[in-house]
């Protein structure tokens, strides 16, 4: 059975991957802590996932659907972390995931094909599924895609009853949901999984909000995730920001806390934002799910606009801007600024 956590650090390590430092340092700290003994890894249980996720979940959109989803080596390490890594009481070791990754890169697909996997495989009795963004729409974009797994899967169907606001599979009592902003509805949650649509632009008190909601949920849960995927944003201290606060002083050994995952997809210098060897990291995907040619089309769009550039900066890069005609890096400003 093939290790995908160690087959991408090696690959990184050689240089063959190119990666930014945050990604680097992830995979450093899981790497000495299955070596240490700090975590266990269960390699069936990681490949389970992703071959259930290879065998049934689909593209739902672009000149790729409706075929199969193939995972890329970053996305098979991602998964091998989070349902591969053991606590020392054999549950999963992270519940609450930060993928953050430049845009064209599916993660709103891989969200989508975790949700499938929770739904039908590796979910508890009476699970709780949530899409959650500020508008419905929004959250509608990770649950249309599960929606379209689940109607090419025969059995899924078969399984799968619609309600008028929601999914149900009644041999688990498991619900699967789209859900707008409810910040005030703290006690009617109770989530198996959240995933956390754009996080990016979620607004930044009522976000804060929104997300300790659903993370107070888990409480009754054994193995609950919430799942965060975004690129980079414009909103000031909200949970994107609070989230990257947290992620790197775990990944740099300065944090106490041990359930969350941080998988930041950046570059590392804002000088090179228009370089494509550096724009490698934090588009993995560059090459297979996004073209070479789309993204310097798109650099060259963003050389003439300071506008254009700083929504490249921000979606592409995944760096955080402090408004739409950005182009220095938050920390800049914030260091620029008195009290």
């Amino acid at each position: 059975m093939d290790n995908y956590i160690f087959a991408y650090y090696q690959q990184i390590k050689d240089g063959s991957i190119v990666v930014g430092r945050w990604v680097k340092m992830l995979y450093e700290m899981i790497i000495k802590g299955i070596e240490d003994g700090t975590y266990t890894f269960n390699q069936q249980k990681a490949n389970r996932a992703i071959r259930f996720i290879e065998t049934f979940c689909r593209h739902n959109k672009g000149k790729l659907a409706p075929n199969r989803l193939i995972l890329s080596l970053w996305q098979k390490a991602f998964i091998s972390c989070l349902f591969g890594i053991m606590d020392k009481s054999g549950k999963r070791q992270f519940r609450e995931v930060a993928l953050f990754v430049g845009r064209k890169c599916g993660k709103t697909l891989l969200a989508s094909a975790i949700m499938a996997y929770i739904v039908y495989v590796d979910g508890e009795f009476g699970s709780e599924i949530y899409c959650v963004a500020p508008k419905l729409d929004q959250s509608d974009l990770v649950y249309s895609a599960f929606e379209f797994t689940k109607n090419k899967n025969p059995e899924f169907q078969k399984r799968t009853r619609k309600r008028k606001s929601d999914y149900i599979v009644d041999a688990t009592n498991t619900t699967i949901k789209k859900i707008a902003f409810n910040e005030k509805k703290a006690d009617g949650y109770n989530p198996m999984l959240t995933v956390a649509d754009e996080m990016s632009s979620w607004p930044a008190e009522r976000g804060l909000k929104q997300y300790e909601v659903m993370i107070s949920g888990t409480g009754a849960r054994d193995e609950p995730i919430t799942l965060s995927i975004s690129s980079g944003g414009y909103v000031n201290d909200g949970i994107y920001d609070e989230l990257v606060k947290r992620g790197t002083r775990v990944i740099m050994g300065e944090a106490k806390e041990t359930r969350l995952l941080p998988l930041f997809y950046m570059i590392d210098d804002i000088d090179k934002w228009d370089d494509i060897n550096e724009l490698r990291k934090s588009i993995p995907g560059l090459g297979v799910s996004v073209s070479v040619q789309f993204i310097l089309d798109q650099i060259e769009i963003a050389r003439g606009s300071l506008s254009k550039r700083a929504e490249f900066i921000t979606k592409f890069c995944c760096l955080k801007q402090n408004s739409s005609l950005a182009w220095l890096p938050a920390e800049l400003v914030e260091k620029a600024c008195g009290e």
